[in-house]
């Protein structure tokens, strides 16, 4: 009966309601504007700004860095620390609220 009850609560913990999903999303996305920042020039060697990129860009990059399908330093450790919907929430705010 405990471990019922003890489940239960563990299920209604771990689901994120809508608002603490949008909230988490922009925590994370804030933590990507610590290197991705805009520049008016841009280098070859520069670390890419994000709001150039739409959602669908965003999320197949953060995908790609997830499962090595694309190669970079920190991105790929990164991206594993999250879940599939979170980097899918994080490139829906960064392309809804980040754009230029």
């Amino acid at each position: 009966m405990k471990s019922t009850y003890f489940s239960a609560f563990f299920l209604s913990v771990a689901v994120l309601s809508p608002c603490e999903a949008d909230v988490a999303a922009q925590l994370i996305a804030l933590n990507c504007m610590n290197c991705h920042l805009d520049k008016a020039e841009v280098s070859e060697t520069d670390i890419p700004g994000l709001s150039r990129l739409s959602e669908r860009q965003l999320a197949q990059a953060l995908m790609d860095f997830k499962y090595d399908r694309k190669q970079a330093t920190l991105m790929p450790r990164i991206a594993k620390g999250y879940s599939d919907e979170e980097l899918a929430a994080v490139a829906t705010y960064i392309a809804n609220t980040m754009k230029q």
